[in-house]
């Protein structure tokens, strides 16, 4: 159990070390670097606690959990008081700021976090949520939006806010819902014109750079009718126009209708009049943890493959962002995807002998269950029509759903066990098709030792084709990466040469 005194002596280790330190005379004679200085150690004694321990921290009853942060809030307030009558006034109250907000954040992200690593939905602690009310007059001071602390700690509420706002059945058929539900929370706690355009600013454009531009028509134009600084107006029609330039150039057809949402299939033909033969097609899963991501990440990549002959697209499929959906709905989506497209070969002059499924990340996983998750079929899905794809391609790919990274998955189901049935490593079988898989053994996000075990337990269950390339010193983002970029697009070159394709 993580116990208070534990984390007050690695701090107050930190800090007398550090005393010596200054004693040194060939440190800086700045009372502003010694602060900083000190300030450093502090932070990475905790930084070094938090990390290793976060689950077990937020994991604490929440008195506890209080008691930890505040008790190590006072080892940085007083390395602030120390030295704050050599310290500029406003840099004084700048880093006062800082602090307040770095640790109001850890207490804000308590209820979301608890609630997920305990596995149920609690209601909101109300020691926090009843302390925190005192930051409210901050959300109308526009100086304070220069503080990144304070930034963080305002979406960290928002967040929550959003996450006691969703669980109401009004939003259930809305598309966009994280954004609706900010779009109602920001003007509900902002009310000063400069602090709440730049909130929306920031909200509108971070989704159109992450989630895309379907749907969106309504937001958009409230804005853009409201919004007085041209800044903003600019900086969020310029992405916005740059999105909807991109959707004009290629089909886009709905594979699927559930419930109100109707799922795109982005379609890129090459000439036809240059080849008159089937051609092989390649399909694309953005990535996003399945909590956002748009199609439009690919239009490049299936331009470009198009050119070369190939059929190529990339889908639109349900995220916990947009939808409110969990990762279930999105292999349903994939596998509906491919079966849609096979159904349709004819159309688009597809050989469906040669059908190839890439995705990044959560979008390497849903290429895998396409192939594997053999439980998740949409009702409406004609089954006359396969959805495994004749070969697969995966970028560090995710391949267990029951860890700790994956909780927030499980947390409101009533049998947890049930990820299993979309998690690779627990869906072993012979006859993959061949299989491609880039992994960086240096990858934080999706750790490197489980698509190894995924390699390892396929090649004993009978399986011969699959490729496994590990990146040495490689972390998440291998796709953009300019340093793993080069070894991923030689590989996949290379796996599809041999295949003929």
């Amino acid at each position: 159990m993580l116990r208070t005194r534990s984390i007050i002596i690695l701090m107050a280790v930190a800090l007398v070390s550090q005393s010596k330190a200054q004693n040194n005379p060939s440190l800086p004679d700045s009372n502003q670097q010694q602060y900083q200085a000190a300030l450093k150690v502090a932070g990475k004694q905790f930084t070094q606690y938090l990390y290793p321990n976060y689950t077990t921290l937020y994991s604490l009853p929440e008195k506890t959990f209080v008691s930890v942060i505040d008790s190590v809030r006072n080892v940085f307030t007083t390395v602030l008081n120390k030295y704050q009558k050599q310290l500029p006034g406003q840099y004084r109250e700048e880093q006062s700021i800082e602090i307040k907000y770095y640790f109001d954040k850890l207490l804000i992200d308590y209820p979301i976090n608890h609630d997920i690593f305990i596995g149920n939905t609690a209601a909101a602690p109300s020691k926090i949520a009843e302390r925190l009310q005192a930051n409210f007059p901050d959300f109308n001071k526009p100086a304070l939006l220069a503080n990144s602390d304070f930034r963080d700690y305002l979406k960290a509420f928002l967040e929550f806010q959003v996450t006691i706002e969703r669980r109401k059945a009004t939003y259930r058929n809305d598309d966009n819902q994280h954004l609706s539900i900010i779009w109602k929370m920001i003007p509900r706690f902002i009310s000063n014109t400069q602090c709440r355009e730049f909130w929306q600013c920031d909200y509108l454009y971070n989704h159109i750079d992450n989630n895309g531009i379907k749907d969106l028509e309504t937001i958009y134009n409230s804005f853009t009718s409201t919004c007085k600084d041209t800044a903003y107006l600019n900086k969020v029609k310029a992405i916005y126009t740059e999105d909807a330039d991109g959707r004009r150039d290629h089909l886009i057809k709905t594979y699927k209708t559930v419930g109100p949402f109707h799922l795109d299939m982005h379609l890129f033909l090459p000439d036809s009049t240059t080849n008159s033969n089937k051609h092989p097609l390649i399909v694309y899963f953005h990535g996003g943890s399945w909590s956002e991501g748009k199609p439009d990440w690919f239009f490049y990549a299936c331009s470009t493959y198009a050119k070369k002959g190939w059929v190529a697209c990339a889908v639109e499929y349900r995220t916990y962002g947009r939808h409110g959906t969990l990762p279930f709905d999105a292999v349903m989506d994939a596998r509906s995807a491919i079966r849609w497209l096979r159904q349709h070969a004819d159309e688009y002059n597809i050989d469906t002998n040669r059908i190839v499924a890439s995705g990044n990340s959560a979008g390497g996983h849903l290429v895998l269950c396409t192939a594997l998750a053999n439980n998740w079929n949409e009702k409406t899905d004609n089954l006359q029509f396969s959805p495994v794809p004749n070969a697969l391609m995966v970028n560090s790919g995710v391949y267990d759903l029951t860890d700790q990274s994956t909780a927030w998955i499980r947390k409101d189901l009533k049998d947890k066990s049930i990820v299993k049935e979309i998690s690779p490593c627990y869906l072993v079988k012979k006859d993959l098709p061949p299989t491609l898989i880039i992994h960086g053994t240096n990858d934080r996000n999706v750790p490197y030792a489980s698509a190894e075990m995924f390699v390892t337990q396929m090649g004993k269950a009978g399986n011969n084709t699959i490729e496994f390339h590990p990146l040495k010193g490689a972390t998440h983002y291998i796709w953009l990466d300019p340093q793993s970029t080069p070894e991923v697009s030689k590989y996949r070159t290379a796996f599809l040469t041999k295949l003929g394709y």
